[in-house]
């Protein structure tokens, strides 16, 4: 005796090879990039209130430590640079601009908070295509 729902089996079987034809191609299309930043405070006092604004999005710590390190993992949507900033002696905003990013950007940059009021990007990004 057939199984009632048998003559579906086809019709499944063409529908899951077509939906694994695309994932398979689909894969590189969708791809996501992602970009590491660490920020590191090496100005020698605790620091509050640090933004980083990148393409799209932006960040924030609400406090780091001397010496302390934060880790963030973000995806670029659009072009433009990468800023961070914070508030310094008497609440003066200190901020620098980063390197440009834009989609597809895969790698790492890291964000150091230096003395005197000093931010240095060091980056390894490369454009994927």
């Amino acid at each position: 005796m057939k199984h009632p729902h048998s003559r579906f089996l086809p019709l499944i079987a063409t529908v899951l090879m077509i939906v694994l034809e695309f994932a398979a191609v689909g894969c590189k299309d969708y791809r996501s990039f992602w970009v590491n930043v660490t920020v590191i405070n090496r100005s020698g006092t605790p620091l509050r209130e640090i933004e980083v604004d990148y393409p799209s999005a932006s960040f924030g710590i609400n406090q780091l430590a001397a010496g302390g390190i934060f880790h963030y993992r973000l995806k670029v949507n659009g072009v433009g640079k990468i800023h961070a900033q914070y508030p310094g002696p008497l609440d003066k905003i200190i901020r620098f601009d980063g390197p440009v990013l834009q989609d597809k950007d895969q790698g790492q940059i890291q964000i150091a908070l230096e003395p005197g009021g000093k931010i240095d990007f060091t980056e390894d990004i490369t454009l994927q295509h």
